[in-house]
């Protein structure tokens, strides 16, 4: 079984710190991604991680995620994407020290989009290194956009994209938060299960982000999760807090943990 995984920015940046990695919080995750694989050794994984303090910091006031015409835009957009790159290579360089046999696939240099809508993407690269047993990791980046010039997608709007051909039994998105709470800013009450039926009693419930996320916090994830529940009703997916010890090594071998999002 492939698994996608999602390490969210709170979980691998400090987000209310500009350009800060919690390199310590990387080191665990790492381990426990390399536990897990070595007890399950039938399941594949494709990695994607959020910008956190990094990529939200250097897009917050450009509006970028959204468009590129002027040309601050545009210098924003190339720091935006430098800011991108510098974390994906912490996290690659971790990963790798950890004995996780990662490869990292950028999206800003094989997509291309038209209207925030991928268009292209030859992710025949990332499908050769899963069949020859490598993690791909990919990261929200810069696009380029035929009809917008430029735009930002996040790691589930690629994880969107990517799940119509690679199937994956299950997605995985981990953050800083215990799970979807129902009470923001109290965060008392986590949503245990959120489906088709129910999100529309939870819509207004769901925060956005309390710190900088230029695409759109977790009303957007389960937006997203929700639209990918109702094409492939058979993907387990969940979100939790990754930075609880085990959390991440419990949630790849099939513990349900955090909320849950399904058809029913």
């Amino acid at each position: 079984m492939l698994i996608f995984l999602k390490l969210g920015g709170s979980l691998v940046t400090a987000k209310d710190q500009p350009y800060t990695a919690r390199v310590d919080m990387i080191k665990q995750v790492a381990s426990e991604i390399l536990s897990a694989l070595k007890d399950h050794k039938e399941l594949k994984l494709l990695i994607g991680h959020g910008s956190g303090s990094f990529g939200h910091y250097a897009a917050k006031d450009s509006g970028t995620r959204y468009g590129v015409t002027t040309d601050l835009q545009w210098r924003s957009f190339q720091q935006v994407w430098y800011a991108a790159r510098s974390l994906n290579n912490i996290i690659v360089d971790e990963l790798n020290r950890a004995g996780l046999p990662v490869i990292s696939f950028q999206p800003s240099a094989s997509i291309t989009a038209n209207n925030q809508k991928i268009k292209e993407w030859n992710i025949t690269p990332i499908l050769q290194s899963i069949n020859h047993g490598m993690i791909p990791i990919i990261h929200g980046d810069v696009i380029f956009d035929q009809q917008l010039g430029g735009v930002i997608l996040s790691t589930e709007d690629l994880f969107i994209s990517l799940v119509d051909t690679l199937r994956p039994g299950m997605i995985l998105i981990a953050g800083k938060e215990e799970g979807v709470y129902s009470d923001y800013p109290h965060n008392k009450e986590i949503i245990p299960l959120i489906t088709l039926d129910n999100s529309h009693a939870f819509s207004e419930s769901i925060h956005t982000s309390g710190t900088i996320d230029v695409t759109g916090g977790m009303q957007e994830k389960v937006k997203l999760m929700l639209a990918v529940i109702q094409k492939y009703p058979d993907v387990q997916i969940q979100i939790f807090c990754g930075e609880r010890p085990g959390n991440i090594l419990h949630s790849i071998a099939g513990k349900m943990i955090g909320t849950r999002i399904a058809i029913s």
